[in-house]
């Protein structure tokens, strides 16, 4: 399939602590640099899957940035729609994690999203609209996110990335005369943002009522919540000997998505997503470079 993925590429530094952090003092630590950011992510596990894979972000002017633009064409990756900015500072996000890789605290720096904006998107909007699917996350600002609900032509899927942004998402439906998404991946905290309900189901269900066709609702260890107007049903997560979870929703989505461009929709594309992320734990990076098809298969 001709996908399109649009939204963020960063830098993640991850902190992971030998011990509790000393305040005031140093803690030793493993640090570690990868190519992140939701939307390359997925990008990548969908290039790695086969797919004809366009990313529209924006890329600084730094030596990260050009390890990034390489890494992605390396992958396959087009970056025809994607902008780079002279003399500009890769978004860098940085996270302390314990020894999972689960995420404790975390701070960034992301001002150059400040250009995946309304006019960035404008101008794109027709090359999108050639995909055969389109995957977005929540770093676009609230006023292209709407533009995109609105004029999107071909199935759209969105990954809400945080509370924060899910709160934004929210803004963006509101503001929307279409109102209408065909998936959403979010986690709980996510789905708790835009709903204001606290149990699973009940914001599953609500966000179902938004105008959203399907809804991927991830609980980490405990599974997987998907919810359409048919109905709900719960999914247990497959047990894996994880190295790293840093990724695995990114993954997830990106097995939901290749379901879904096979025919794979609904329940079935769930198992899909698990498998996908079942693998990526087993990686020290955000992307497992292993990722095939005939993972789906085991």
């Amino acid at each position: 399939m001709n996908i399109t993925v649009i939204g963020e590429s960063n830098i993640d530094i991850a902190v992971r602590p030998h011990a509790d952090p000393i305040q005031g003092g140093c803690t030793p630590a493993d640090i570690a640099f990868h190519h992140g950011g939701v939307a390359r992510n997925i990008a990548q596990n969908l290039a790695l899957l086969g797919h004809e894979v366009h990313l529209a972000s924006v890329f600084g002017d730094d030596s990260f940035a050009h390890s990034m633009m390489e890494d992605c064409e390396r992958s396959g990756i087009d970056l025809s729609l994607s902008s780079q900015y002279n003399d500009a500072k890769s978004p860098l996000f940085l996270s302390f994690n314990d020894e999972m890789g689960n995420m404790q605290s975390a701070v960034s720096d992301i001002k150059l999203n400040k250009y995946l904006d309304l006019d960035w998107l404008r101008d794109r909007i027709d090359a999108i609209n050639r995909s055969d699917m389109v995957v977005a996350d929540t770093l676009l600002s609230d006023d292209a996110l709407t533009f995109l609900i609105d004029h999107c032509l071909v199935p759209l899927y969105v990954d809400t990335v945080s509370a924060n942004r899910a709160l934004m998402l929210n803004e963006a439906f509101n503001n929307s005369w279409k109102k209408s998404v065909s998936v959403l991946k979010c986690n709980l905290a996510e789905a708790r943002a835009m709903t204001g309900a606290q149990e699973v189901d009940e914001a599953a269900r609500r966000l179902v009522d938004k105008g959203i066709k399907e809804v991927y609702l991830t609980l980490g260890g405990d599974g997987v919540v998907f919810c359409s107007k048919k109905g709900i049903r719960h999914f247990e997560a497959i047990e894996a000997e994880a190295v790293n979870v840093t990724g695995s929703g990114d993954a997830f989505f990106a097995g939901v998505i290749h379901a879904h461009a096979i025919g794979m929709t609904g329940e079935k594309a769930v198992n899909y997503g698990l498998k996908a992320a079942c693998h990526n734990v087993k990686s020290e990076t955000p992307v497992n470079p292993t990722l095939r098809l005939s993972v789906f298969d085991e």
